[in-house]
């Protein structure tokens, strides 16, 4: 019956939230105090006076539990109206109540304690401002206009009216706080609840991603492994032949299945298991494919000059297959004439862009040359066109292909 009643007065907890509640049975208690307050005064024979301010609060308060129990306000305007209200009311009964030796500072005080309990943190300084200056006017006016003071007709008067004041303020503030600890019990006992629930779904989360992890990282250890075997067929096959350009092209067929199993094998050993570190990658890379040519590991020069060094994998694969088929082009073509054979690759960020070069110290592109039309400039067209990236070919002191494209 109590709980049906308190949701009739303050509202449920799916329309209004805590503190619109305690507000709305705030106002709605205050009005019924001023109401019974005015009965009492008047029972008890005080001032006239005391009597409409008990009439003005209720008809006040009754007004604002209207706004904010049926028009559902609960603003910063509304707490600082409700505020000014009740010193605009209880200023004056102060005087009419016997002053200090009357109960309406412990009112002021029983007030003051609900609006810093529901108001927002910015305005709680605000109203404890408002009210205790309000309560010390009071008492400097009290000493300085004595004269203004309405004393009780009697002692048994003083006695019943502190009585009644006292007992309402004492149940009121205990009924707030036995609320307000009701609700922090229940969020408490809801917050416990949910972090178990957190911690039973996070370490199920971290067990399902640890095994996901292992999936990945076998299954680019079977991606690297089965590349591995099409390279070795691919050798045998190339063996085989006595064609010297259908061996060849199955070298170079080769040198791009090895491109890929690079990158699935460092994404097996390493913990990345979705990006490649392109300085490790283009440098392992472009060692191997200069090796493979007889040329020093010293006359390749690999540059990476990125803010994150790592890259996913598509980007990664389509970059390796650009590097490895024009530094294959340099390592057949380029080196012809030179005694003293340099390749330069760098891969560098500069603002949103990203420039891929590679560049070499040999005789420059010639119009006639086999590579001009081969496979491996049509290849690296295409993956220049799928990384929606353009190609500069600069053919001075060697050659030098720049490839710019946005970065991720």
């Amino acid at each position: 019956m109590f709980r049906k009643l308190y949701y009739t007065i303050a509202g449920t907890d799916k329309a209004f939230t805590f503190e619109h509640r305690i507000f709305n049975l705030s106002s709605f208690v205050l009005a019924v105090f001023s109401l019974q307050g005015t009965i009492f005064n008047t029972i008890l024979g005080l001032h006239p006076v005391t009597i409409m301010l008990g009439i003005t609060g209720t008809l006040v308060t009754l007004f604002i539990f209207y706004l904010s129990r049926v028009k559902k306000l609960f603003t910063r305007t509304l707490l600082t109206v409700f505020l000014l209200a009740t010193i605009c009311v209880l200023g004056p009964l102060f005087f009419f109540n016997g002053a200090s030796l009357g109960p309406t500072i412990y009112l002021m005080v029983m007030i003051l304690t609900v609006l810093l309990l529901i108001s927002p943190s910015g305005m709680q300084g605000i109203f404890y401002v408002l009210y205790a200056a309000a309560i010390i006017i009071l008492l400097v006016l009290e000493y300085y206009n004595p004269h203004w003071i309405i004393p009780y007709s009697t002692n048994a008067q003083r006695i019943a009216d502190y009585t009644i004041s006292l007992l309402y303020t004492l149940f009121f503030t205990a009924l707030v706080i036995w609320l307000f600890r009701r609700s922090y019990d229940r969020e408490q006992r809801t917050i416990i609840l949910q972090k178990k629930e957190l911690e039973t779904l996070y370490a199920d989360a971290q067990e399902k991603n640890i095994y996901i992890q292992s999936l990945i990282r076998e299954l680019h250890h079977r991606v690297k492994n089965n590349l591995q075997v099409v390279s070795s067929l691919m050798s045998l096959q190339s063996n085989r032949l006595e064609d010297e350009h259908a061996k060849t092209a199955l070298q170079e067929g080769k040198t791009r299945v090895d491109a890929m199993a690079m990158i699935h094998q460092k994404l097996y050993v390493d913990n990345e298991l979705a990006a490649v570190n392109m300085q490790d990658y283009l440098q392992q890379l472009t060692s191997s494919l200069a090796g493979s040519f007889g040329l020093p590991a010293f006359a390749v020069e690999t540059t990476v000059q990125l803010p994150n060094p790592s890259m996913n994998i598509d980007r990664a694969v389509s970059i390796g297959l650009i590097v490895n088929e024009l530094v294959t082009n340099a390592c057949k073509h380029a080196f012809k004439q030179t005694t003293d054979p340099k390749l330069y690759i760098r891969l560098e960020q500069t603002g949103d862009e990203l420039q891929l070069s590679i560049a070499d110290n040999g005789i420059g592109f010639k119009k006639n040359d086999e590579a001009e039309s081969g496979f491996g400039l049509k290849l690296v067209s295409i993956l220049v066109n799928q990384l929606d990236a353009t190609m500069q070919l600069s053919n001075g002191e060697g050659t030098r292909y720049s490839i710019q494209m946005k970065a991720e």
